[in-house]
């Protein structure tokens, strides 16, 4: 039986499992929720105010809420878990001592206006935070599945993109962005491996190779990859999966 892969990130991990050789062993995908908000305690919703035309956006939302990564995660029983952390991007939300994570579903379902006090991310104490939440995480992750089989995508924002064949760096203003992004993400990123241990597997593409893809089929973002990215990430995630 082939082995099941679960995800908890973005798209940048889950397209990487739209090639054929991967696409059987894609198991749960866990999207739209930071490392803070994962450990956090649940927060009340009631779930018919979780209006949002994408049904699987909606879970994404509620299940934030509710805290069930973990407990999804064991009732899945993969085989194995890949991390990235770009959607450590969005904002957080503070309310009765938990969090929960603005996300651009959680906008999308008009639940900007419930009162919650903001957390920025990429401020002092959105950092600390995440340097708190983190050993949390990788416990609770290695309850679960050992540390061999939990993969980081080193993601990262890229600082260049490519259109028509022509290779751009993005405007003043985006490339502050992308180096703070960055900063955050190469911080939480070693965060998370202090906390897991050496026998965790990585897939990590030099930053400076790494370019963005102007025809993307989500659109430019600084975090969605040209072809060439994909294909070297794949191979990577085939050898650790024993599909080479």
């Amino acid at each position: 039986m082939s082995a099941t892969v679960a995800i908890f990130g973005s798209c940048v991990t889950r397209d990487l499992f739209e090639e054929p050789r991967l696409r059987p062993v894609l198991g749960p995908y866990f999207a739209r929720c930071s490392v803070i908000s994962a450990v956090a305690p649940p927060v009340s919703v009631e779930s018919d105010r979780v209006v949002i035309s994408s049904d699987w956006q909606r879970r994404c939302v509620l299940a934030d809420f509710q805290k069930t990564f973990f407990d999804s995660l064991e009732r899945a029983g993969p085989d194995w878990l890949v991390i990235d952390l770009i959607d450590e991007r969005f904002d957080l939300l503070s309310t009765n001592g938990s969090f929960v994570t603005r996300s651009s579903a959680f906008q999308a379902a008009g639940l900007d206006e419930s009162g919650f006090e903001p957390v920025h991310r990429m401020s002092p104490h959105g950092s600390a935070l995440f340097e708190e939440a983190a050993p949390e995480f990788a416990e609770r992750v290695m309850a679960i599945l050992p540390p061999e089989r939990v993969v980081l995508h080193r993601a990262l924002w890229c600082t260049h993109y490519r259109n028509n064949g022509d290779v751009r760096a993005f405007p003043l203003h985006r490339l502050e962005l992308c180096r703070r992004q960055n900063a955050m993400l190469t911080s939480g990123y070693d965060a998370l491996e202090r906390a897991l241990g050496p026998r965790t597997a990585r897939i990590e593409l030099h930053p400076e190779r790494q370019l963005a893809d102007a025809e993307h089929r989500w659109e430019l973002e600084p975090y969605h990859y040209e072809p060439a990215y994909n294909d070297r990430a794949r191979e990577q995630l085939r050898s650790l999966f024993g599909l080479a």
